[in-house]
């Protein structure tokens, strides 16, 4: 018997760029639904309705297109919380956001994964107290980050780099800087980093132990599925 799985970009869908990580470790039986928060509107009315105002938090996500666009949490959240009403109304089994950003507790019937508090859980249950880095895809996201990520690690080398629209040799030079401050725990901190990302910081920074996003949801799907 099949299952479905429900997942939630803050983007629009389809995303297969990051189900294709997803989908090499879920069960053949499982059938996945793919709804965005952005996919009534256009790129016009998202950068006049949800663009965020100074001192708000923002999300980065990626459009149907393959652009960029950087979203207002606050304004994003209706629009979240219809798609996974959605998603509830048509039966699946299970719902996950793809987006490690903090989210309230979304209304619904069906259990909801959220990624943020998968990768807190996991980082509450390390004790370390070496040098850290966080990856996360843009600039205005660093004092969020800090914010974030400081209640479970002293030492905080917050990094932006975008999933979207860096270089692979951005990603490289970022791995240079790893290794060089001699950096050893690693947290990619967005659903936007893809596998390929982890592998490229590993081959320079071999010593370092790193964390995806996708790969830490990945593994908690294919337990619930």
């Amino acid at each position: 018997m099949s299952k479905k799985l429900g997942v939630v970009t803050i983007g629009q869908a389809p995303r297969d760029d990051l189900i294709e990580d997803f989908l090499r470790n879920l069960p053949t039986n499982v059938e996945v639904i793919q709804v965005g928060a952005l996919d009534d509107l256009n790129l016009e009315m998202i950068t006049s309705q949800l663009s965020p105002e100074v001192g708000e938090i923002l999300y980065i996500t990626r459009l149907r297109n393959g652009s960029e666009v950087r979203v207002s949490k606050n304004k994003l959240l209706p629009l979240m919380q219809s798609k996974i009403s959605y998603l509830d109304s048509i039966g699946v089994d299970i719902i996950t956001i793809l987006c490690s950003g903090e989210f309230p507790q979304f209304e619904a019937k069906t259990p909801i994964i959220y990624p943020d508090k998968v990768l807190k859980g996991i980082a509450s249950s390390i004790s370390y107290d070496g040098k850290v880095a966080v990856l996360i895809p843009g600039r205005e996201q660093v004092n969020y980050a800090y914010d974030k990520w400081s209640e479970y690690f002293r030492e905080l080398e917050v990094i932006p780099i975008s999933p979207y629209s860096s270089r692979m040799q951005d990603f490289i030079d970022v791995a240079k800087f790893i290794k060089e401050n001699k950096i050893e725990f690693v947290i990619m901190d967005c659903m936007g980093y893809r596998l390929l990302h982890k592998d490229t910081l590993k081959n320079v920074a071999r010593n370092s132990r790193i964390i995806t996003t996708r790969g830490v949801l990945a593994k908690v799907l294919t337990e619930i599925m």
